[in-house]
């Protein structure tokens, strides 16, 4: 097949002629949809120059992914030697080995067409390269085998295996493009390959690609998709790490919709993360002003620009700490004061929500516990988490004790069925106040549920520690002492526990026992005055007063002073 190659490059050479008049109008003007493409560095140096080609009347062109890979900037001269600037990237795929650029300024440009059928095998295809010289004769190469890749084609092409025809355009006797030559990697190949064409349809922007780890590689700015709503999208995912992408695609979203302030909100929150307060507060007043003069259904209203404004100002604030002056008048005041006006421009309860959230940090606690009840008035937004953020800012009021509990029995009402860990600090938060109005089994109720969605082995030795208190309370002796135990079993210093083990015997009137567990306390971790108190009260029960007086004396002398009364019972 080299041979067969050989001859029809030189049978191109020879008879010119001929080859032109299978080349015939418009392929014979198919130079003029190629491009050289130079490529730079940050520093502005030359890295590498390839072929280009344009694929669309707008400027629209494909290249070899890898040409692109580590530039910064780069620009095209076409067939009439005019220079122009590569502005954006409009798609990219690293597997097909494509990407497709916009070039500045050019419009109504000679472009191929794409085809909407595969190659055959046997085809023969004119492979195009770039030239100036518009009776410059291009070789043929021949489809020699076709492939399925990816519900498309992938072609084995009789031209050679070499450099120079990499990312050249494949052509059909109609001056349709088919495919885009490419390395053939296999191991001493000689002849080369070729993607099919219909790939390049397939390189666009979406709102997805804001993840897109193809794109991400390349330096040069990406477009903004074409849809307004896909624009809009992407411009909410796109990383923030992103500076290059995110303020080329803000600037050319306001360039394409001035009038809508979703382009101006979005961006001043980008300045807000990048602490550019003045920056910010500057797009957040354009917003306010074009939500109230747009004429677009679908932009932001004037509500929803004083919510943004509102949670970007509380986001920074939270960050940096409530009490932190950032300058700009950022702060928690106006956060509020945003709130309220976008409750006031329209009474959603998602604005008296994040009012709430507002005061609450400000530590306005009664402020806070109205806006959260009145955002429970809402059916949608009367849920477990409105409720608790109810119950927290009354209990941080000082608010009655039995009215905090009711708003966290709603809160745990509505909880969803599928009862995932997220809810479950509500019933740690419940079983507090249970405690405090005297209800210890309903507290340890909600211990038990809080052990069972965090799962046993996510808890601490406190928590078994703080259910047993709650046990004992209720009379649940030994569920305390096993909740002691594990304690113990769990703590990396468990002596505490273990002082309240042999604590809890004594006051169950388990005597001995009591006076077992604290002598294992002194000699595990000697004097301690509370074991000495433990063991003389129950030799005391036990009528052991001698026994009972040498130990409460023993504690005494460690400085517990309470026990004085016991040694004056026991005499």
């Amino acid at each position: 097949m080299k041979k067969v190659f050989i001859a029809t490059l030189l049978f191109t050479t020879t008879y010119g002629h001929m080859a032109q008049a299978a080349n015939d109008l418009p392929t014979k003007e198919a130079y003029k949809a190629m491009l050289n493409l130079f490529t730079y560095n940050a520093e502005g140096k030359l890295i590498k120059s390839d072929v280009a080609f344009y694929v669309d009347n707008n400027g629209s062109a494909v290249c070899a992914y890898s040409t692109l890979k580590d530039a910064t900037r780069a620009e095209v001269v076409d067939a009439k030697g005019k220079k122009y600037n590569v502005s954006r990237i409009l798609g990219a795929n690293a597997t097909t080995d494509l990407v497709k650029f916009r070039v500045d300024g050019v419009k109504d440009n000679a472009y191929y067409h794409i085809v909407t059928m595969p190659a055959t095998t046997g085809q023969q295809l004119t492979l195009q390269s770039y030239t100036t010289n518009k009776k410059a004769i291009m070789p043929f190469a021949t489809v020699d085998s076709t492939e399925a890749f990816n519900a498309l084609a992938y072609y084995h092409i009789s031209a050679g295996n070499d450099s120079h025809n990499y990312g050249c355009p494949l052509i059909d006797q109609d001056g349709s493009l088919v495919g885009v030559v490419q390395q053939n990697v296999e191991k001493n190949a000689t002849k080369a390959c070729a993607i099919d064409a219909r790939f390049i349809n397939a390189l666009n922007i979406t709102a997805a690609s804001a993840f897109n780890s193809d794109l991400a590689a390349l330096k040069i700015p990406r477009a903004i998709p074409d849809d307004k709503q896909a624009a809009l999208n992407y411009l909410f995912m796109l990383p923030t790490t992103d500076s290059l992408n995110c303020t080329t695609a803000y600037a050319d979203f306001i360039a394409q919709y001035p009038d809508m302030p979703d382009g101006y909100v979005q961006r001043a929150q980008y300045w807000a993360g990048k602490k550019q307060l003045e920056k910010a507060n500057n797009d957040y007043a354009t917003a306010l002003s074009k939500s109230t003069t747009c004429t677009d259904t679908t932009a932001q209203t004037e509500d929803a620009v004083h919510y943004a404004i509102s949670s970007s100002i509380y986001r920074n604030v939270m960050a940096a700490g409530k009490d932190s002056t950032l300058g700009q008048d950022w702060n928690l005041a106006r956060a509020e004061h945003e709130a309220d006006l976008a409750y006031k421009a329209k009474p959603m309860a998602l604005y008296m929500v994040q009012k709430g959230n507002c005061q609450y940090a400000a530590r306005n606690y009664q402020g806070a516990y109205t806006s959260f009840i009145t955002a429970c008035h809402d059916a949608a937004f009367a849920t477990s988490e409105t409720y608790f953020s109810a119950a927290r800012s009354l209990e941080m009021a000082n608010g009655d004790n039995q009215q905090v509990i009711a708003l966290l029995d709603s809160c745990i009402n509505r909880i969803p069925q599928n009862n995932n860990t997220q809810y479950a600090q509500f019933y740690l938060e419940r079983s507090q106040r249970l405690l405090k109005a005297e209800r210890y089994r309903d507290a340890v109720a909600d211990y038990n549920q809080y052990e069972q969605m965090i799962g046993p082995r996510n808890l601490t030795d406190r928590f078994y520690d703080l259910r047993s208190q709650a046990e004992e309370k209720a009379h649940m002796y030994q569920q305390a002492l096993d909740d002691l135990h594990t304690a113990i079993a769990i703590a990396e210093q468990p002596l505490p526990y273990q002082i309240d083990e042999a604590a809890l015997l004594l006051n169950v009137g388990e005597y001995q026992r009591a006076i077992d567990a604290a002598h294992k306390v002194l000699t595990q971790w000697g004097d301690n005055a509370d074991c000495y108190k433990i063991i003389g009260v129950a030799h005391g029960e036990l009528k052991h007063k001698a026994e009972a007086l040498k130990y409460l004396q023993r504690a005494k002398d460690l400085g517990d002073k309470s026990v004085d009364n016991f040694i004056e019972k026991y005499k």
